[in-house]
């Protein structure tokens, strides 16, 4: 509620009043409560001193007024700041997204660095600017590349705007950025991700979706999560995402709490390895996952604490309980970890084609 000035000028009169005489009454308890003698009519030193004490008060009072109407206008002024600033951020908002709309690769690259300084700028409003930038990432893209010539150049113009988006991205969620993105929403749901490096960025809370998106690789371009942390409260699904051709390295990953989820993902004909990951908090769950060709590996992975799971599982409140994984060509490597304390949990009775787990394990054995 905003009070008007006569009003802020009453308060504070009415405060200083009640202070004056809180004090005086103070002073006289302090020294012992003297009685307050009436004297007989005031002489002329006493009626100068009493006008000397009202023309203080009067001053005094003055000045309290003056205080008042200075602060009302540092606060109006602040509050024109303030609104100015907040305008000319939205008038950012609204031109970086603009940009990111343009015909042109160019002005789309240059829409997408502006949002990504304006969520720096503005944390009051950050979550809105990752979101239209994860948002540009949902567009449709085609997967693989055309074979007319013309089309070809455009679908290389526009790969190179996401990635652009993506490598800001992934720059605001490693340690030491400037302004860290970590602990934010990232919804990638229904992306096309073709190359993207995502190599020691820190997941610390939030959702992170990448619910139906699609991992495919063209010749050396890779998906990278090399070094990645998943920490206490980050929430990742990966669930009914396919894994097409190419690679997807979480070499070295530390999965150290929240939840990582592959339900129902697809590995199909890629390479996806988990190499010296290190799985010890938290639930990493492939419940349903199909793997299909391919290869996925953790070679020299330690299973020192949490949940791996490969087979049944409830999730309360958030998904039903969903089937073992299933192994139809692909090869999962598990057979030389540094660290098998905490097995993955496969939820079978028989070692499918293509699992291969440490030697005189039994698969029927496993919690």
């Amino acid at each position: 509620m905003s009070w008007s000035l006569g009003r802020h000028v009453g308060v504070v009169l009415a405060l200083a009043c009640v202070a004056a005489v809180a004090v005086l009454g103070l002073l006289w308890l302090l020294l012992g409560a003297p009685p307050i003698r009436v004297a007989g009519p005031l002489d002329p030193a006493d009626t100068y001193d009493a006008i000397k004490i009202a023309l203080a008060v009067v001053a005094g009072s003055g000045g309290v007024v003056a205080l008042v109407v200075a602060y009302r206008r540092q606060q109006l002024s602040e509050s024109g700041d303030a609104r100015e600033r907040d305008r000319a951020l939205t008038e950012r908002f609204g031109a970086a997204a603009e940009q990111l709309g343009a015909d042109r690769p160019a002005v789309r690259m240059a829409g997408a660095s502006a949002m990504a300084r304006l969520a720096d700028q503005w944390p009051q409003e950050r979550q809105m600017c990752i979101d239209v930038l994860c948002g540009y990432l949902r567009m449709p893209h085609a997967p693989e590349p055309p074979g007319e010539e013309e089309a070809l150049t455009a679908w290389r113009r526009e790969r190179e705007v996401r990635l652009t988006v993506l490598r800001l991205i992934a720059a605001h969620l490693r340690d030491g950025s400037p302004h860290s993105w970590q602990g934010y929403d990232l919804d990638f749901t229904g992306a096309v991700l073709d190359e993207a490096d995502f190599r020691r960025a820190r997941f610390t809370g939030g959702e992170i979706v990448f619910i139906k998106a699609l991992f495919v690789g063209h010749g050396h371009d890779q998906v990278v999560f090399d070094e990645v942390r998943f920490d206490e409260g980050a929430h990742v699904y990966f669930r009914l995402a396919e894994f097409r051709n190419g690679a997807v390295r979480f070499n070295r990953a530390v999965f150290n709490g929240g939840w990582v989820t592959f339900d129902n993902a697809c590995f199909a004909d890629a390479l996806v390895s988990f190499r010296d990951a290190t799985f010890g908090a938290g639930e990493i769950l492939f419940g349903g996952a199909e793997f299909r060709g391919g290869r996925v590996d953790f070679t020299g992975a330690a299973f020192t604490g949490g949940t791996v799971d490969f087979g049944e599982h409830r999730l309360e409140s958030v998904y039903a309980t969903v089937p073992p994984a299933r192994f139809t060509g692909a090869t999962v490597d598990l057979s030389r970890p540094t660290d098998f304390s905490h097995p993955p949990r496969f939820g079978l009775q028989e070692t499918p084609p293509g699992l291969q787990l440490p030697p005189g394990i039994d698969i029927a054995e496993l919690p």
